[in-house]
């Protein structure tokens, strides 16, 4: 009987594997006659997928709970190393009250906005334009993009 789980499992499961199925697969998509669009749409899908199957709370639980069946925090099991280990960890260090902390973080907060409006002045710099204070000339910032497809899934 086939479940959503076994279709799964004939996913590789080793580096070499990966390799060869990514290879197959993107020579498929460049040879075949099937509609591209409809092809990216479906491994935007599988990306989401697998991004809301491993941000998962109850997963993550349900797999750390099986992880610590194992005697080690690092364990070799299934040609793979598995390691149990404090993730995410974050300060808040505004709840210190350090009044130094917070000097520097407003500092910082300020230098930041005061960055940004700088990159837009030069983003909106035409052709340059000569730095008053040193005398300089100061260029455009060069613009690099990439054009592609994006995919909004509904």
């Amino acid at each position: 009987m086939e479940t959503a789980l076994s279709n799964i499992t004939v996913l590789p499961s080793d580096k070499v594997e990966l390799a060869m199925f990514s290879r197959k697969i993107k020579s498929e998509i460049l040879a075949n006659d099937r509609d591209p669009l409809l092809i990216l749409k479906q491994l935007k899908f599988v990306e989401k997928l697998i991004a809301d199957l491993l941000t998962d709370k109850e997963l993550d639980d349900h797999f750390l709970a099986e992880a610590e069946k194992y005697k080690e925090k690092t364990f070799e099991h299934l040609d793979c190393r598995f390691t149990v280990a404090e993730t995410g960890v974050k300060y808040d260090y505004n709840a210190t009250g350090d009044p130094v902390w917070i000097d520097l973080n407003n500092e910082l907060t300020k230098l930041k906005e005061t960055i940004k409006t700088r990159e837009k002045f030069l983003q909106n710099a035409g052709t340059g334009f000569v730095e008053p204070n040193s005398g300089l000339f100061v260029n455009t910032p060069p613009r690099t993009s990439k054009t592609k497809v994006t995919v909004t899934l509904k």
